[in-house]
């Protein structure tokens, strides 16, 4: 029922009658739009408890749909409590004033950017600061990672003529001293405590509503247990990882400010502040908070394959002790039970086979039967349903994880239209949905903002029927539809098109036009892409076929006198017209959106400027420099093969599983950044060509000198992710181990590597086969499914399957107060592409609505 409030906002909310034409007439109705249905959230108080829902609801679907890529999964995502509402004058205007305050600044994207920039920051700061280890030393960092001089020993062979070297080897990028680390952490501190502040300034300035441990109502509260009340009902459920995510921000950020408070006003050392500092960056990261949570689930079911892999690795161990006793490949590999553990170890990564078995098998033929049966049952069999296993428990997971998300997604849709429904009429209105826009442009941070314009576009979507009023059905598609983004068509226009419209229209501009979006134009720059090729070749033969080539003087003259350079020329000109050509056609904006202009032009930009530093007077004059450029844009010739459909499906589908991908592989330069610390930790330093260094001596005669491994090392932080790479890779990883276990002289060291080894190529590497895998086939279905390059449904224009073309004052039977043409996207996302079809048909019992009318 309509109330007399309900008329004055009628009559003083602009949505009423807004027409986009004038911008000082929009700027001037923003204030009146927003006291209007502020007013309007006031009358109605199930406004704002059900925003907060659909908040919920709607960060939930962004999580699966997006894969959680991001920022901001602990700034209010998830939060099942009461949320504090800074309209409720029983608050206290203090703590309200504040409250929306804090929300604006967090809804700010420059702030929330630069708090995640800190956050990162922090992690990129240990690749340049000073190492832990030479801190305290007598010499110093500096000049300790800059020392050269004769080495402590040569290697015969290989480093006779060195007369040199780095005595303690590292990458030398370490740009900051210990009190410039100091101050630009500071810096970062200072904005990561800002964030935590204006949350906790957001949540009415509670640190217990922060931390997520105040009660949901009054009488839930009374007889729960302190335990209960930290961990909530279920331990290891959902509100005990958000509630360990706050703890952990906060723990971590405390503890870097300790850490930084000691360093500057006492100069202790803080050797393990970097596992902090990720430890931090993590709980800003959603996406690699999604794949850690991934990675804890399926540990349990990887446990079994691991402990059977174990038994076998134990059982053949024991064996080849007891068949290699007094021998030289028991002295050598199988001396004891633990000696032999790491050697069928090493079996399984291929790292030494078959070397490892070459002396006993010189020997007697028969041992082969024990290295080949070893090598069947655990690199054959075991590895691979190792990777069966994380594949399977990733699906499993992956399936469980977006089951349990659309059931909480549903059920707070379901409860806000409830609350939004509160008459019971069975839809909710206009002014409602307005109110409703604005509740979650103000309050919810994590929520994208929706501009007037696109609060009048997701309405008309949603109403698919033309009854202007959004039913339940119609709701449930809340969280999808505001995925949506919108942009006028005008941005599509071309130059030509806004400056000259009757040379647009005119006849032979469109057969223009049609020549150039043709076939025909694309197999002509094709072709002349051929010609510079052939060119490039035949330049390049005397060096291809290894011939010594005396270089002309006229290549570096500086000036175009030999017929190389005027057909590099001539190739640039065409390369430059048809860059022209494609934008005059299709537009900037158009001509950007696809990746093969953006390389076409990004290189054919470059020739310019390189022809333009060659022949323009200068001391550079060397013409090669442009061959070298225009070589890259051969690689164009490569969408001869992308031409054909079963290339297409391949090329787009790998575009499509980046997203994924880039989560995993976060997660692996967690787990390897982690272990550098740890590795620098323990053996920063040791790796060393240093006379004056005892440990230095260690190393002659292993085979980590002869292979001249000392870049390999935990000097600084940059090498230690080097060699946790080359751990990644496999190949030759024991001689790294090796080069450790001799300057330590404690086979504990092997335990790193070991555990290197578990969880970054058994576990993260195959959950990261696992991913693509998915991730591959899911997306494969769906190319092949979608497959149509242009769709009219009648509403709209769905192009290449993610752009729908629309007429903004009419959109599925609902009448708008807009006008002009629209396009919506879903940001290039591959698993929502078909839903733009869905989104712009109208429903049928919306067309015998019109019908009958």
């Amino acid at each position: 029922m309509q109330t007399k409030e309900d008329d004055r906002l009628e009559e003083i909310s602009p949505l009423a009658s807004y027409v986009p034409s004038d911008i000082d007439v929009k700027k001037s109705h923003v204030a009146a739009w927003t006291d209007s249905l502020r007013a309007k959230t006031t009358h109605e108080p199930n406004i704002v408890p059900a925003a907060y829902l659909i908040r919920d609801a709607v960060i939930r679907t962004a999580d699966d749909t997006f894969g959680g890529h991001g920022f901001g999964m602990i700034g209010s995502s998830f939060v099942d409590a009461q949320p504090y509402n800074p309209h409720d004058e029983s608050n206290g205007l203090i703590r309200n004033a504040i409250s929306l305050l804090c929300r604006k600044v967090l809804a700010w994207e420059p702030f929330r950017f630069i708090v995640f920039i800190s956050a990162l920051g922090l992690v990129l700061l240990s690749f340049v600061e000073p190492p832990s280890w030479c801190l305290g030393t007598v010499e110093g960092c500096d000049i300790l990672l800059n020392a050269k001089g004769p080495p402590a020993f040569t290697v015969s062979g290989t480093e006779e003529s060195v007369k040199e070297v780095e005595y303690y080897p590292n990458f030398g990028i370490t740009l900051l001293n210990t009190r410039q680390s100091l101050y630009t952490e500071s810096v970062f501190l200072f904005f990561l405590v800002l964030f935590v502040l204006f949350q906790i300034g957001k949540d009415g300035s509670s640190l217990m509503r922060y931390l997520m441990l105040h009660s949901q109502t009054s009488g839930e509260d009374s007889g729960i247990s302190g335990i209960r009340r930290l961990f909530g009902n279920e331990i290891f459920g959902i509100r005990f990882y958000r509630r360990a995510l706050r703890f952990v921000q906060l723990g971590s950020i405390i503890c870097l400010i300790l850490g930084l408070v000691e360093a500057i006003f006492y100069g202790r050392k803080r050797d393990f502040v970097p596992l902090i500092r990720i430890a931090t960056f993590l709980t800003f990261s959603r996406g690699a908070q999604r794949e850690l949570e991934t990675f804890v689930r399926l540990m349990p079911d990887l446990f079994s394959a691991l402990f059977l892999l174990l038994c076998i690795v134990i059982f053949y161990a024991w064996m080849g002790v007891v068949a290699f006793h007094e021998t030289h490949e028991g002295t050598e590999s199988f001396s004891d039970i633990f000696e032999a553990m790491w050697t069928l170890w090493i079996c399984i990564t291929t790292a030494n086979y078959p070397d490892v078995m070459m002396p006993a098998y010189n020997q007697s033929r028969l041992v082969v039967f024990y290295f080949v049966s070893f090598m069947a049952v655990s690199f054959f069999f075991m590895m691979n349903v190792i990777l069966a296993s994380v594949v399977n428990s990733y699906n499993i997971q992956m399936c469980k994880r977006t089951t349990r998300l659309q059931a909480k997604s549903e059920d707070n849709l379901k409860e806000a239209f409830r609350q939004l429904d509160s008459n019971g009429i069975g839809g909710i209105d206009k002014k409602t949905m307005m109110a409703l826009f604005l509740v979650l442009n103000e309050d919810c941070d994590d929520v994208r903002r929706i501009p007037q314009e696109k609060a009048e576009l997701l309405f008309a979507i949603l109403d698919k029927d033309g009854s202007s009023q959004i039913e339940e059905d119609e709701f449930m598609s809340f969280c999808d539809v505001l995925l949506l983004e919108f942009e006028e068509a005008s941005a599509y226009k071309t130059m030509i098109e806004s400056c000259c419209p009757k040379m647009y229209s005119s006849s032979w501009f469109k057969n223009f036009r049609n020549a150039v979006k043709s076939d025909r134009f694309e197999l002509v720059i094709d072709f002349i892409l051929l010609l510079n090729a052939v060119v490039i070749a035949a330049q390049s033969y005397p060096e291809l076929a290894g011939k010594t080539v005396s270089e002309d003087p006229k290549i570096a003259d500086g000036e175009v006198d030999t017929p190389w350079e005027v057909m590099e020329t001539i190739f640039t000109i065409i390369y430059c017209m048809e860059m022209f050509t494609k934008v005059m056609v299709l537009g900037l904006k158009r001509y950007s959106q696809s990746y093969r202009n953006l390389f076409d032009g990004m290189i054919t930009i470059l020739s310019v400027l390189a022809t333009w530093y060659v022949y323009y007077p200068n001391e550079f004059s060397d013409s090669r420099l442009i061959r070298y450029v225009v070589m890259a844009r051969v690689l164009r010739l490569t969408r001869v093969i992308v031409a054909m459909p079963q290339f297409q499906v391949i090329g787009k589908t790998f575009l499509d599983i980046v997203p994924a991908a880039a989560r995993i592989v976060l997660l692996l330069f967690i787990i390897m950044y982690s272990f550098s610390v740890v590795g620098m930790r323990l053996f920063g330093g040791m790796i060393t060509r240093d006379p004056a260094n005892d440990l230095s001596y260690r190393l002659d005669g292993t085979d980590f000198a002869d292979n001249a491994y000392w870049a390999n090392n935990f000097n600084d932080m940059l090498s230690g992710m080097n060699v946790m790479f080359n751990l990644l890779v496999v190949n030759n990883w024991p001689e790294q181990a090796d080069g450790i276990l001799a300057v330590t002289g404690s086979k504990y060291t092997r335990l790193f590597f070991l555990a290197f080894h578990i969880l970054g190529v058994i576990v993260v590497n195959n959950l990261v086969l696992a991913v693509i895998i998915d991730s591959f086939m899911s997306e494969w279905a769906l190319d092949h499914r979608i497959r149509s390059t242009e769709v009219d449904t009648g509403d709209a224009i769905i192009a290449d399957e993610s752009h729908a073309f629309f007429e903004a004052s009419n959109v599925t039977g609902t009448k708008t107060n807009l006008s002009g043409d629209y396009v919506a996207t879903f940001g290039g996302l591959g698993r929502k592409r078909g839903n733009l079809q869905h989104f712009f048909t109208i429903n049928d019992r919306s067309s015998s609505t019109r019908i009958d009318a």
